[in-house]
Parts: C-alpha cells; sequence; structure tokens
C-alpha cells in the first residue's frame, strides 16, 4: 500500500499507523498551506485536559504559500513554551526519563523550514519506535492520485473523522486520566511517554485496523 500524507508537527497515533501499515509513504511537498491543520500543531494530555501545540509560522506568499516555503516563526520562543508544556503533561510518566533527551534536541537547536523540521521530528519518533520507514517528499502536485496511491492529505486531521473511530483506539495508561479520562489519538509522544518500548506493539494493532478498514472499504 502506498499512501500519501500531508506533512505533520509530533503526528498522532493514526498517522503513524499509517506510516506503519504503509509499504511506501509520500509526504506532499508542494501544496499550498492550509492553517488548523496537524501540519503545524499537535495535541497532548495536560493538567487541564487536552492542550493544543502550535508552531508558529511565517508564509512569505500569503495564502499562496507552498507548504515547502512555509518558515518557522523564531521571534516567538515557541520551543521553549512547547518543552516546557510538555515536562509538565509527561514529566510524570513512566518512560519520560528514558526518551526525554532524545527529544528535548529538538527544541534546543535552531529550526528553520516548517517542512524540514517535520520530517526531522517523525524520523526521530520513527527511530524510538524501531520502524525502519523511509518517508520520501513529492517531486510535483497532484491534484488527485490514482487508486495506487491512498490519499491522505486532508483525512488526518484535528476534529474529522480519519479512517480510524475512537473506538478502535485501545485505552492505555494516562497521568491525568483519572481526571479526564483516556484521551485517543493524541501525538505519539502521548504514546511513547507512557507506553515506552510497548508502543511499537500499540501501534501495529492500529495499522492492522488500518488495513482491514482499507481492504472493506
Amino acid at each position: 500500500m502506498d499512501v500519501l500524507l500531508s506533512t505533520a508537527y509530533f503526528p498522532c497515533i493514526e498517522y503513524l499507523a499509517v506510516i506503519g501499515a504503509a509499504d511506501h509513504i509520500w509526504i506532499e511537498n508542494h501544496e499550498t498551506y492550509t492553517r488548523q491543520t496537524y501540519r503545524n500543531r499537535c495535541y497532548i494530555a495536560a493538567p487541564n485536559g487536552r492542550q493544543m501545540l502550535i508552531i508558529p509560522v511565517i508564509r512569505p506568499s500569503g495564502k499562496h504559500t507552498f507548504i515547502n516555503e512555509v518558515l518557522i516563526d523564531n521571534k516567538q520562543p515557541w520551543q521553549k513554551i512547547h518543552w516546557r508544556s510538555i515536562e509538565t503533561a509527561y514529566n510524570r510518566s513512566a518512560f519520560f526519563l528514558y526518551y526525554k533527551d532524545e527529544l528535548e534536541t529538538l527544541f534546543i537547536e535552531p529550526q528553520y523550514k516548517l517542512i524540514e523540521f517535520n520530517q526531522k521530528a517523525v524520523y526521530k519518533i520513527l527511530k524510538l519506535l524501531h520502524l525502519d520507514k523511509n518517508l520520501f517528499f513529492t517531486e510535483t502536485y497532484r491534484h488527485k492520485t490514482g487508486s495506487e496511491v491512498l490519499d491522505l492529505r486532508n483525512r488526518i486531521e484535528p476534529n474529522r473523522q480519519g479512517l480510524l473511530s475512537e473506538y478502535h483506539f485501545i485505552d492505555y495508561f494516562q497521568p491525568f486520566g483519572p481526571k479526564y479520562g483516556f484521551l485517543p489519538n493524541l501525538s505519539v509522544i502521548d504514546l511513547l511517554f507512557n507506553q515506552g518500548p510497548y508502543s511499537s506493539d500499540y501501534l501495529h494493532k492500529m495499522a492492522q485496523y488500518i488495513k482491514k478498514t482499507i481492504e472493506n472499504a
């Protein structure tokens, strides 16, 4: 199965499950940037519930800016704010200290282009999950893809039904779960900090659900 995805900041669990299920993964490199999507935001389980982290961006050509031209606005201390929020949310998680140093480097080194930073972060996650996958940037924009490629560029988005429904996501322990209940399909870092080496097994199960969903579509 070949899939076409948008770029995403610390993608949600479903996004990673799609990567796990796919044979070839393409990341859209020539679309016009879309606001209020996973392209520059992710969600974590914080002390006050579901919290959104947004990377501030600069669109040099306004609403006509291509995704590969979107810059990160480093005039705002977003890296410090995001890492502080992640620490607050997960410092009591079972595997936070185990992965802390690997991920913190992403919030120390200067970042400039959104799509390049997202790709760097995804490869870091894949390494920690021991998922041997290669992701390729598209060379041109295709409004529609053929039947040989599953187009998910605008399917996996906040507040939108993706390939999986909420009931597909198996509960796992979250530090603030007793207060808010289980929050499904957050950023994969939520899974990683709470499930550690068991995260790969969890994603494998989600990938199997996705394969069945596609086969039955």
